[in-house]
């Protein structure tokens, strides 16, 4: 996920939260960070130069006519953010020293979803993994900076989400409505989750050939099997929690993850955690 270096005053208020949240003790320091708004565009990212550091919460959205994501990079000290894209360019999935610090998932054309995680102090990019986003938009820098804001609130969430090797599970049924997952990952892999709602009619396989496919392959008239609902990037320290807040309408859908399969596979093969199973269907009730 590319960004534009294009900045962009982010207005939005914090998440709310509810008594026994992540709320600040009495006698804190009661300033609040405002929510880093990023806008997906088709030529690239706007979003802020800086970050305080933290748990953060972020909110995504895609006003392009394609899908994307963004994905946090933090910069290895001496790296700048040429040296990383040079080195995708060059074949690398993860370049070296560089970390991902997750992000928001595959998000549909005028779909958007909110994620909070944590941050630390560094030099950050932003970058879309979707297609051939990686080499073809820009990416977007912004800093990352120790400034003494406290936390975000993260709201209740109402599910667990685990991503283990090489499946998910839910620790209770979602229901219909705006609803706060919490995402973590046990390990020893590192996986990521997108959430797709399945059309009428679609299947999983379905959903995989999609994917599997490059946009340049897609046929026209070919419709797509599903709609694209955001979700939640990798993670180099898996044991860091996310959240992820979006609307959930009755349906079908399905979690999935796209990370490349063990022994660098993805390059050649294109194989993914979900070719290896790690793909699971769900339904919202009315």
């Amino acid at each position: 996920m590319k960004a534009m270096i294009v900045s962009v005053a982010c207005l939005l208020a914090c998440g709310c939260g509810k008594s026994g949240d992540h709320a600040a003790v009495a006698g804190a320091d009661t300033r609040k960070a405002e929510s880093f708004l990023i806008v997906a565009t088709d030529r690239g990212f706007e979003a802020p130069i800086r970050m305080s550091a933290g748990l953060r919460h972020i909110v995504f959205e895609n006003r392009g006519s394609k899908i994307h994501e963004a994905m946090l990079v933090k910069l290895a000290a001496g790296q700048s953010a040429d040296d990383y894209v040079a080195a995708v360019k060059g074949g690398a999935l993860f370049p070296k020293g560089a970390l991902d610090y997750s992000g928001a998932g595959l998000t549909g054309p005028g779909e958007s979803v909110e994620v909070w995680l944590r941050v630390d102090a560094g030099n950050f990019i932003l970058i879309c993994w979707n297609a051939d986003h990686p080499t073809t938009i820009p990416v977007h820098s912004f800093a990352v900076v120790e400034d003494g804001v406290p936390d975000d609130v993260v709201p209740r969430e109402d599910a667990v989400l685990s991503l283990l090797d090489f499946r998910f599970e839910l620790d209770r049924p979602l229901e219909k409505g705006m609803r706060v997952i919490r995402i973590e990952t046990p390990g020893p892999s590192m996986h990521e989750v997108d959430i797709f709602r399945l059309h009428d009619g679609s299947t999983i396989a379905d959903l995989n050939r999609w994917r599997k496919l490059e946009d340049s392959a897609k046929p026209t008239d070919m419709p797509a099997p599903a709609d694209e609902m955001g979700g939640v990037l990798d993670s180099h320290d898996i044991h860091r929690v996310e959240w992820l807040r979006r609307m959930f309408v009755p349906g079908r859908y399905a979690f999935s993850c796209e990370m490349p399969a063990p022994g660098g596979q993805y390059q050649d093969d294109h194989v993914s955690h979900a070719d290896l199973g790690m793909v699971q269907e769900f339904e919202i009730k009315p």
